[in-house]
């Protein structure tokens, strides 16, 4: 073994030669220097923990304890196992426990302390006899870069579908045209024909064909309109509003529609609110198409749909609630994406058209739901011009039904 040349192991070779003041600077040095390093790693953004290998955590950084829910006065004399609650870290200790090979950029998901992705590498610390006696781990939070990539992945499929939809809408529409007029020509021929009295049922079937023949015809020119209108650029005609105002309305509108299922339909306006810089008719069309979602997904008798805005630092956030059948787990993540539907006539495109509006605001979209249990679709503008960060989307406790305040 070599010799230490290190200033404690000189130190420390000469320890009975060394007086007691020595002794006070050198145990001082060693205190100081230990809080210096302690105030390096707790500015790090990246967890960092020390656990003897098999046993207790040594040491833990500020960002390690936030990242795994532990808290500034736990005693860790218990196993690293023991201290850490999310079973994919869990299992990481056993798989490192058991072949002591360094870990390196794991992503994991974790659920606890919340729903998150954390990279992680852990690397064993040796002693002169090659064992391995501590592992080092370093561990860093890539949700929020997760969660922009995904958004990004979100944002350039909605543009592929929106070129391909737009081709292939225009290729439609033209002999969808073409069918409907050769349809209404046949339909004024059985007319003919039946007031002529040529073979009156013949030409009623001529005639009901005819008319089923349009309606389907229309319908599919519906459905093409409603592509060639989801996919359009969205151009925008910017003017100071007052979203309160803009929320009235629509509620004014839908009002009827909620009365007639029994849906309680409540409003929960912030009056400060200030006015924003926004396209009116493009946000109005943004929350019906969130309404219409929350009035379809209301079955019960004691339904509600509640309208909220909250002033913040650098946005308004507007809410709509409901206490409806929910989003399954597999379908939150899709919801925004063209032609995704649960509906037996829908094509999809609703919250797709919402997404890019606000969006397009430089505004951003969140979701929270439970299935059975009801939604919250939040929509963020901006107080000024500046984009504002996506919305968690992660999901809340239940929701319960809302008092009206008047």
């Amino acid at each position: 073994m070599g010799r230490d040349t290190t200033f404690a192991g000189k130190f420390l070779q000469k320890i009975k030669k060394v007086d007691t003041e020595q002794l006070e600077q050198f145990l001082g040095q060693i205190l100081k220097e230990k809080t210096f390093l302690e105030a390096i790693y707790d500015s790090l953004t990246e967890g960092v923990l020390v656990a003897e290998q098999g046993s207790r955590i040594v040491f833990v950084n500020e960002a390690a304890r936030k990242l795994l829910g532990l808290g500034s006065n736990d005693k860790f004399d218990r196993p690293l196992r023991e201290v850490l609650r999310d079973p994919s870290l869990r299992a990481l200790v056993d798989e490192f426990n058991e072949s002591t090979e360094p870990i390196r950029q794991r992503e994991i998901r974790v659920k606890h302390p919340r729903s998150a992705t954390y990279s992680l590498t852990v690397v064993p610390i040796e002693n002169d006899d090659a064992l391995a006696t501590h592992s080092v781990w370093i561990i860093g939070d890539r949700t929020e870069i997760r969660r922009q990539q995904a958004e990004q992945a979100r944002l350039e499929n909605m543009e592929a579908m929106a070129t391909l939809t737009a081709g292939v809408a225009h290729e439609v529409k033209n002999p969808l045209n073409s069918l409907n007029i050769h349809a209404q020509l046949l339909s004024r021929e059985a007319e003919k024909l039946a007031e002529l009295g040529v073979d009156e049922t013949a030409s009623e079937r001529m005639r009901r064909s005819s008319q089923v023949m349009l309606e389907e015809i229309g319908r599919l020119t519906r459905i093409v309109d409603d592509f060639i209108n989801a996919v359009r650029p969205v151009r925008l005609t910017l003017r100071r509003e007052p979203i309160n105002a803009i929320i009235s309305s629509l509620a004014e509108l839908t009002g009827p529609d909620c009365a007639s299922r029994g849906i309680e339909l409540i409003l929960d306006l912030d009056p400060e609110n200030p006015q924003l810089l926004l396209d009116s008719q493009q946000i109005s069309q943004a929350l019906l198409n969130i309404l219409k979602n929350a009035i379809e997904a209301i079955d019960k008798e004691d339904g509600f749909i509640k309208l909220c805005t909250r002033l913040r630092s650098d946005h308004v956030l507007v809410e709509v609630h409901d206490n409806g059948c929910g989003i399954p787990e597999a379908d939150k993540l899709k919801i925004f994406e063209p032609y995704h539907t649960t509906k037996f006539e829908g094509t999809g495109l609703g919250l797709m058209v919402v997404f890019r509006i606000i969006r397009a605001h430089n505004g951003a979209v969140g979701i929270q739901s439970r299935e059975g249990e009801g939604t919250v679709f939040s929509l963020a503008l901006p107080i000024d011009e500046r984009p504002i960060r996506l919305l968690s989307s992660q999901v809340e406790p239940p929701l319960e039904v809302p008092e009206n305040d008047g």
